[in-house]
Protein backbone atom coordinates (compact mmCIF):
# COMPACT_ATOMS: atom_id res chain seq x y z
CA UNK A 1 0.00 0.00 0.00
CA UNK A 2 1.08 3.63 -0.27
CA UNK A 3 -0.19 7.05 -0.35
CA UNK A 4 -0.82 9.55 -2.62
CA UNK A 5 -2.26 13.32 -2.79
CA UNK A 6 -4.56 14.86 -5.76
CA UNK A 7 -4.84 18.41 -6.16
CA UNK A 8 -8.41 19.85 -6.11
CA UNK A 9 -10.15 19.20 -9.98
CA UNK A 10 -7.52 15.89 -10.81
CA UNK A 11 -8.81 13.17 -12.48
CA UNK A 12 -8.16 9.88 -9.92
CA UNK A 13 -9.73 7.27 -11.89
CA UNK A 14 -10.77 7.16 -15.85
CA UNK A 15 -14.24 5.00 -16.54
CA UNK A 16 -13.63 2.17 -19.02
CA UNK A 17 -9.55 2.26 -18.11
CA UNK A 18 -8.40 -1.06 -16.88
CA UNK A 19 -7.79 -0.77 -13.00
CA UNK A 20 -6.39 -3.37 -10.18
CA UNK A 21 -6.19 -0.96 -7.82
CA UNK A 22 -8.69 0.69 -4.72
CA UNK A 23 -8.70 3.76 -2.48
CA UNK A 24 -9.47 4.56 0.73
CA UNK A 25 -9.95 8.44 1.38
CA UNK A 26 -7.84 9.74 4.10
CA UNK A 27 -8.64 13.04 3.77
CA UNK A 28 -11.11 15.55 1.15
CA UNK A 29 -13.95 14.66 -0.93
CA UNK A 30 -13.96 12.94 -4.73
CA UNK A 31 -17.30 13.00 -7.03
CA UNK A 32 -17.91 9.93 -8.66
CA UNK A 33 -19.77 10.32 -12.65
CA UNK A 34 -20.74 7.65 -14.54
CA UNK A 35 -21.02 8.88 -18.25
CA UNK A 36 -22.20 12.58 -17.78
CA UNK A 37 -23.81 11.95 -14.53
CA UNK A 38 -22.71 12.59 -10.84
CA UNK A 39 -23.59 9.58 -8.84
CA UNK A 40 -21.97 9.79 -5.71
CA UNK A 41 -19.44 12.16 -3.39
CA UNK A 42 -17.25 10.34 -1.31
CA UNK A 43 -15.61 11.94 1.71
CA UNK A 44 -12.46 10.78 4.01
CA UNK A 45 -13.25 6.81 5.51
CA UNK A 46 -14.89 5.79 2.00
CA UNK A 47 -13.49 3.54 -0.57
CA UNK A 48 -13.58 3.58 -4.30
CA UNK A 49 -12.26 1.65 -6.94
CA UNK A 50 -13.07 -1.79 -4.29
CA UNK A 51 -14.08 -3.82 -7.38
CA UNK A 52 -10.35 -4.43 -8.93
CA UNK A 53 -9.77 -5.59 -5.75
CA UNK A 54 -11.57 -8.51 -6.48
CA UNK A 55 -11.48 -8.91 -10.31
CA UNK A 56 -9.16 -6.59 -12.16
CA UNK A 57 -10.94 -4.67 -15.19
CA UNK A 58 -12.50 -1.77 -16.64
CA UNK A 59 -13.61 0.70 -13.91
CA UNK A 60 -16.82 1.76 -13.92
CA UNK A 61 -16.73 5.20 -13.55
CA UNK A 62 -14.87 8.27 -13.40
CA UNK A 63 -13.30 9.67 -9.86
CA UNK A 64 -12.21 13.52 -9.78
CA UNK A 65 -10.76 15.15 -6.56
CA UNK A 66 -13.35 17.67 -5.66
CA UNK A 67 -10.65 19.22 -2.98
CA UNK A 68 -7.12 17.87 -2.32
CA UNK A 69 -7.36 14.58 -1.15
CA UNK A 70 -5.10 12.00 0.16
CA UNK A 71 -5.26 8.04 -0.66
CA UNK A 72 -4.07 5.21 0.50
CA UNK A 73 -3.80 3.07 -2.55
CA UNK A 74 -4.34 -0.79 -2.31
CA UNK A 75 -3.09 -3.05 -5.40
CA UNK A 76 -4.75 -6.38 -6.05
CA UNK A 77 -1.87 -8.65 -5.78
CA UNK A 78 -1.22 -6.73 -2.40
CA UNK A 79 -4.82 -6.95 -1.32
CA UNK A 80 -4.52 -10.66 -2.16
CA UNK A 81 -1.42 -11.15 -0.49
CA UNK A 82 -2.68 -9.27 2.78
CA UNK A 83 -5.91 -11.51 3.13
CA UNK A 84 -4.59 -13.77 5.53
CA UNK A 85 -1.99 -11.44 7.45
CA UNK A 86 -4.47 -8.35 7.59
CA UNK A 87 -8.06 -9.52 7.05
CA UNK A 88 -9.38 -6.44 8.61
CA UNK A 89 -8.40 -4.63 5.67
CA UNK A 90 -9.63 -6.78 3.20
CA UNK A 91 -13.43 -6.23 5.21
CA UNK A 92 -12.91 -2.65 4.89
CA UNK A 93 -13.35 -2.99 0.57
CA UNK A 94 -15.92 -5.55 1.12
CA UNK A 95 -18.47 -4.53 3.16
CA UNK A 96 -18.12 -1.14 0.68
CA UNK A 97 -18.81 -3.51 -2.15
CA UNK A 98 -21.47 -5.48 -0.63
CA UNK A 99 -23.54 -1.87 0.94
CA UNK A 100 -23.55 -1.26 -2.85
CA UNK A 101 -24.30 -4.10 -4.02
CA UNK A 102 -27.24 -3.88 -2.08
CA UNK A 103 -28.24 -0.44 -2.61
CA UNK A 104 -28.42 -1.48 -6.28
CA UNK A 105 -30.48 -4.65 -5.23
CA UNK A 106 -33.09 -2.81 -3.38
CA UNK A 107 -33.69 -0.14 -6.16
CA UNK A 108 -33.95 -3.03 -8.76
CA UNK A 109 -36.36 -4.84 -6.93
CA UNK A 110 -38.59 -1.74 -6.40
CA UNK A 111 -39.02 -1.87 -10.70
CA UNK A 112 -41.10 -3.18 -12.36
CA UNK A 113 -39.23 -4.69 -15.53
CA UNK A 114 -42.39 -5.37 -17.66
CA UNK A 115 -43.15 -1.80 -17.19
CA UNK A 116 -39.96 0.20 -18.09
CA UNK A 117 -37.17 -0.38 -20.54
CA UNK A 118 -33.32 -0.39 -20.01
CA UNK A 119 -33.29 3.50 -20.46
CA UNK A 120 -35.62 3.81 -17.50
CA UNK A 121 -34.05 1.41 -15.61
CA UNK A 122 -30.80 2.99 -16.03
CA UNK A 123 -32.04 6.52 -15.51
CA UNK A 124 -33.96 5.79 -12.05
CA UNK A 125 -30.67 3.89 -10.54
CA UNK A 126 -28.54 7.06 -11.36
CA UNK A 127 -31.35 9.05 -9.42
CA UNK A 128 -31.08 7.24 -6.78
CA UNK A 129 -27.34 6.83 -6.51
CA UNK A 130 -27.57 11.09 -6.40
CA UNK A 131 -30.38 10.89 -3.80
CA UNK A 132 -28.06 9.38 -1.66
CA UNK A 133 -24.78 11.16 -2.15
CA UNK A 134 -27.05 14.37 -1.25
CA UNK A 135 -27.89 12.44 1.84
CA UNK A 136 -31.53 12.37 1.02
CA UNK A 137 -33.10 8.64 2.51
CA UNK A 138 -36.46 9.99 2.90
CA UNK A 139 -38.69 7.53 0.80
CA UNK A 140 -41.30 10.25 -0.13
CA UNK A 141 -38.43 12.62 -1.96
CA UNK A 142 -37.70 9.57 -4.51
CA UNK A 143 -41.56 8.33 -4.93
CA UNK A 144 -42.00 10.89 -7.62
CA UNK A 145 -39.57 8.88 -9.71
CA UNK A 146 -41.08 5.38 -9.42
CA UNK A 147 -44.78 6.80 -9.46
CA UNK A 148 -45.24 4.84 -13.17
Amino acid sequence: MKTVRYKAGETILVEGEEGDSAFLLQSGAVKVTVGANRVAVLNAGEVFGEMSLLEPGPRSATVTATTDVECTVTTYDEFIASLQDHPEQAIVFMRTLVRRLRQTNELLNRLDPRKRGLRGLLSDLQQKMSLDALDLKDEDAIRPYYAW
